[in-house]
């Protein structure tokens, strides 16, 4: 391991990191690897150690953090499922530990965690962290898509019964029907991440996030809808991913969500949410008509754009 790399290790749960040897440091237990990112330290690697037994319990586990410390901060929205998917996701190396009785019950989780984190070396107890090389900035998990990045792997086909699929699209979602899809969507969903666009509120960039519960909320504006004197400021990689894959109608505004889980089925998934686009009548209407149709969602998030883009 290079000496400008700090190695750290990360996991939600106390013994996870008990047959890890070696000098590393170890982070809180709630901490995720992106914030270590922005904390000034100098181009930490982190690696999550998942311990085998409690890796399904922890991801559908919609408990709150605050709930179960009363010292935690109640601010912290976090389930424990979004600590567990975050820490997996935004980690470098992964690293299961112990096993289940079965083997291919073991084998099944290795392939969930590789299709959770498929950008992440995926280790084996024994094997040497070399491989593992940290970054410096965050690439978030859930906007990946929007710096060009892929945000989940298709594999519909399943592997120890696991399967994920990546969605995306152009035209807007009705609010309404997808609104009224979301149980269908995400049952038996382990893990699901993206953005996406409503009809009703074309101005922003709607992020979509589900282990144990379901967020979805504003993230920033699209560039579509930012003046041309201001695109310097914007963040280079999502700049070039929109000059990129830029529409002539509808700009840089798209959808791109990936859903992970066990016996799911992504035909299923892909069909329900392709429903929940408008309909081709729907879309000549113009935005004008999609701005008044009703929005369940409106309620749940501002009436303004939540960040610049």
């Amino acid at each position: 391991m290079p000496t400008s790399t700090e190695l750290m290790i990360c996991g939600f749960w106390p013994h996870a990191t008990s047959d890890v040897a070696g000098p590393l440091a170890v982070l809180p237990e709630t901490v995720e690897p992106d914030r270590t990112r922005t904390a000034g330290r100098p181009n930490p690697a982190v690696v999550t150690v998942v311990p085998a037994d409690l890796l399904l319990d922890g991801l559908t586990d919609d408990r709150l953090l605050h709930e179960l410390d009363p010292h935690h901060d109640d601010s912290d929205g976090r389930s424990i499922g979004d600590l567990v998917a975050r820490q997996i996701e935004q980690a470098d190396g992964v690293l299961l530990t112990g096993r289940l009785d079965d083997d291919w019950e073991t084998e099944q989780l290795r392939v969930l965690l590789r299709r959770l984190a498929p950008w992440a070396v995926h280790l084996r107890p024994g094997d040497p962290f070399t491989a593992v090389r940290g970054r410096t900035h965050p690439i978030d998990p859930i906007t990946r898509g929007l710096r060009g990045y892929a945000v989940g792997v298709h594999e519909p086909v399943p592997s120890h019964a696991v399967s994920s699929c990546v969605f995306r699209a152009r035209r807007p979602f009705h609010p309404g029907r997808l609104h009224d899809a979301l149980d269908e969507i995400t049952h038996g969903v382990l893990r699901s991440r993206g953005h996406f666009w409503l009809a009703s509120r074309p101005d922003l960039v709607m992020t979509w996030e589900s282990a144990g519960g379901l967020g979805i909320g504003p993230h920033s504006g699209w560039l579509a809808e930012l003046p041309e004197e201001h695109w310097d400021e914007v963040d280079t990689e999502r700049r070039l991913a929109a000059d990129l894959e830029w529409d002539p109608y509808y700009g840089d505004r798209h959808h791109h969500l990936a859903f992970t889980g066990i016996d799911i089925d992504p035909v299923g998934i892909h069909r329900t949410l392709a429903g929940c686009l408008l309909t081709d009548d729907e879309l000549s209407r113009g935005e004008q008509h999609w701005r008044r149709l009703p929005d369940p969602f409106r309620r749940a998030y501002p009436a303004s754009a939540a960040a610049d883009a």
